[in-house]
């Protein structure tokens, strides 16, 4: 495949890689969007991933929300396979749990240890705490499935103001962080083995869920409904979330939720 002659406007010269935990593996210097990337070049590519050194236009879960990228602080990066992959099991949460594990697998090699326990926020989130240090967007197409990953790597600060306060490796483990380009192979295996022994999803990700038990705020769908006011029971087997309140135990399959 000759990745030049797909003439991608206002984008950097796309470099094609072998392959990468069983993923054809692309790179840009700078992108807008890894996503929009992935949906250009997964037309001539059945699985693969496209990573960038800086993206300036990463969009969230929720519309106007936008996850950006300077050269050398973030891993940011989209997979994308056909829909089959992930079998029964929601993508964002099985590459979720796929990430977390990535994360305390490269602490463990590079020495390094979290201040705070790794857990993951429903339905796409990791934090480090109640601070942010990962998010995940899951878009699919033509029976195809793209998975956005942004992970905060050797940020020092962060000059914008955000819904949940964010961090990074640096700062969660007192000065370490991987290069990108380190941790991409850690992040790409691990999905690769989550996908390959789904089973037991559930209950692992209800082991590693942040804030269960505790009382939470959730608004259903996009977010713009009323508040829903309950404590977090946990993930059904579907994926759904699962809100204790005063009408019983309610299950939600989208909505955004909050610490009370």
């Amino acid at each position: 495949m000759n990745v030049q002659a797909l003439k991608i406007p206002q984008w950097d010269p796309v470099n094609r890689h072998t392959s990468l935990a069983g993923f054809e593996r692309f790179h840009v210097q700078s992108a807008a969007s890894t996503m929009d990337e992935a949906r250009r070049l997964s037309h001539d590519c059945p699985f693969g991933v496209v990573s960038t050194d800086a993206q300036t236009a990463g969009r969230g879960r929720v519309a106007g929300r936008q996850w950006e990228s300077p050269p050398g602080e973030s891993l940011a990066l989209t997979i994308w396979t056909p829909a089959s992959f992930y079998g029964t099991v929601p993508p964002s949460i099985l590459v979720g749990l796929a990430v977390r594990k990535a994360l305390i697998s490269w602490a463990v090699s590079a020495g390094a240890q979290f201040r705070q326990p790794l857990a993951i926020k429903w339905p796409n989130d990791i934090l480090a705490g109640d601070a942010k240090l990962a998010g995940i967007l899951c878009e699919a197409a033509e029976g195809v499935v793209y998975v956005g990953v942004g992970i905060n790597l050797a940020q020092r600060h962060f000059s914008y103001e955000f819904r949940t306060k964010p961090t990074s490796l640096y700062l969660e483990t007192a000065g370490t962080a991987p290069k990108a380009q380190e941790l991409l192979p850690i992040v790409l295996e691990e999905i690769s083995l989550a996908a390959s022994r789904s089973d037991g999803w559930s209950s692992e990700l209800n082991s590693v869920l942040a804030w269960r038990g505790k009382p939470v705020k959730f608004w259903p769908g996009l977010g713009d409904t009323a508040c829903i006011h309950g404590m977090l029971a946990g993930i059904a087997h579907d994926g759904s979330v699962l809100i204790e309140t005063d009408q019983g135990t309610l299950p939600f399959v989208s909505g955004e939720l909050t610490r009370a």
